[in-house]
């Protein structure tokens, strides 16, 4: 009988501006990482378990994991939900597995994780390679075989051993097709009215840029020594729409969710494809974050348009400040100027993409009036939707510190990039301002934005902004309501029904 490795993403709360039809997109790097393993290994079984796309609560989870009896569990969270992956870790140490973790939030605090006891190995940066050599290593058991294994920390008589920094892959063509099927693909999107069937994609992974807060280029970049670099990769047109076609013709997958740090960073990359599908006739609805300068040189080369008539119709945008000093202190490149050039082209000549706009508060020196520009700098914008994100302390970002790690996880709850009035004075204080915004401040640009979504002619646009418009009326009411009554806001994440079923 084959050994099982068996990766799994257990359940976790609900993030309150997502529905429940597309609350949980599929989790893409467990099937590239299952991918690489079954090419390598014919040997060796291997399965994804995606509890939340189940609705698979903690019960039935324990219950599954039991049966497989998994030789290898791989885990892999962010920091707001890694106390899930702590508790599926005991679970799995508890049947005799071996738990691997990676990803961007335990891959930045290996020394933390394996003190544990619950981790026997974290892997670093992109895992694809490194998962094949380390699967071939572990069972001797001999520490100085895991030695061999770049891009890996581990224990061994009660030291961390650290193997140095494995490079990223440079040729994204040479990594076999994700394992879409070992995912329970008809799940995602199911009766979603706005990301209906869709399927998580990457056009490339890296970024050029390297803003301070964000651990994404940071988890896919290069490195000089043992510091990250900026490193950016696109797959190639033809490689990327086999891809789109298993998933539309095997799976019937209608709506693609890039999940590149910048989908428009290389100038060439998605003009290309959506230059392919349109020969092709495939027009799928996409959605994707983007650079607004980026934006704007692909508007003036022509290669934003034929995205666009290709299907993409949802971009995100970090605005991040509404200041030139605070882009710097963030290491955000790109003039304001170039932010509302890139706004005023998808208002007029692309109004069926949906707008969203985000925003990072909390740097030293932020106030209340730190806040109302940016209110008013996001209708002034005229896009859809806005996002007010206070800073948050990730590992492996400049405002990580030690002591903040907890062994339970709990803590990180608090890292969900949700407003909040409680805790640090600083933030309190901003995010109070921001809800009083939010109540009391009506531009003329608001009431116009009001009219627009409410009363718009596409049915898409409509629906989103209505439904977001509760959620975030929710979310503040909750938020003061909590902090009024001194509960804290901790309930702003959802817990499902099926949680613990």
């Amino acid at each position: 009988m084959k050994e099982l490795f068996l990766f799994v993403r257990p359940p976790r709360p609900l993030w309150p501006f997502n529905g429940p039809a597309s609350a949980f997109w599929p989790p893409l790097a467990f099937a590239s990482l299952a991918a690489a393993l079954r090419r390598a290994r014919a040997d060796l079984g291997v399965e994804i378990l995606d509890a939340p796309a189940l609705k698979m609560g903690w019960r039935s989870l324990e219950a599954a994991v039991r049966r497989a009896r998994p030789a290898y569990v791989g885990i892999g969270e962010e920091a707001v939900s890694c106390a899930e992956g702590l508790r599926l870790a005991a679970l799995a140490k508890d049947l005799g597995a071996r738990v691997i973790a990676g990803g961007c939030f335990f891959g930045n605090v290996a020394p933390e994780v394996l003190a544990t006891g619950l981790v026997d190995v974290v892997v670093h940066g992109e895992g694809e390679e490194t998962i094949v050599e380390l699967v071939e290593a572990l069972p001797s058991g001999r520490p100085e075989d895991l030695r061999r294994v770049a891009g890996i920390s581990f224990s061994a008589d009660r030291h961390v051993v650290s193997t140095g920094l494995r490079q990223p892959l440079a040729d994204l063509d040479r990594l076999p097709f994700p394992a879409y099927d070992l995912l329970p693909v008809d799940r995602y999107g199911r009766g979603s009215r706005n990301h209906p069937d869709f399927a998580a994609i990457e056009l490339g992974r890296g970024c050029p840029c390297g803003c301070d807060f964000c651990v994404l280029w940071r988890q896919m970049g290069q490195f000089r020594g043992s510091t990250p670099t900026p490193y950016l990769r696109a797959k190639s047109p033809e490689r990327l729409l086999d891809e789109i076609r298993v998933l539309t013709e095997k799976h019937g997958r209608r709506y693609l969710g890039w999940v590149d740090p910048c989908f428009n960073a290389d100038p060439s990359a998605p003009r290309q494809l959506a230059e392919m599908l349109l020969r092709n006739d495939l027009r799928l609805g996409q959605s994707a974050w983007v650079r607004a300068d980026c934006l704007v040189r692909d508007e003036s080369s022509g290669a934003l348009r034929p995205c666009v008539e290709a299907g993409l119709n949802e971009v995100y945008i970090g605005i991040e400040r509404p200041d030139e000093a605070g882009l710097r202190a963030l290491g955000k490149a790109g003039p304001l100027g170039q932010v509302r050039q890139a706004f005023r082209i998808l208002s007029s000549d692309y109004p069926q993409v949906f707008t969203v706009g985000s925003f990072v508060y909390g740097l030293p020196g932020d106030t209340a009036a730190t806040i109302r520009a940016m209110w008013l700098l996001a209708h002034e914008l005229d896009l859809d939707m806005a996002f007010y994100i206070p800073l948050t302390p990730l590992p492996g970002t400049p405002y990580w510190r030690p002591e903040l790690w907890e062994p339970t996880g709990a803590v990180f709850r608090r890292f969900d990039f949700l407003p909040r009035v409680d805790g640090d004075p600083l933030m309190a204080s901003l995010t109070w301002a921001l809800y009083r915004c939010f109540a009391l401040s009506w531009p003329l640009a608001r009431f116009r934005w009001l009219l627009r979504g409410l009363c718009a002619r596409n049915a898409r646009r409509r629906s989103i902004i209505r439904r977001h418009a509760l959620r975030g009326l929710r979310l503040s009411a909750v938020g003061i309501g909590q902090a009024l009554f001194q509960n804290g806001n901790s309930g702003a994440m959802r817990y499902p029904s099926w949680y613990d079923s």
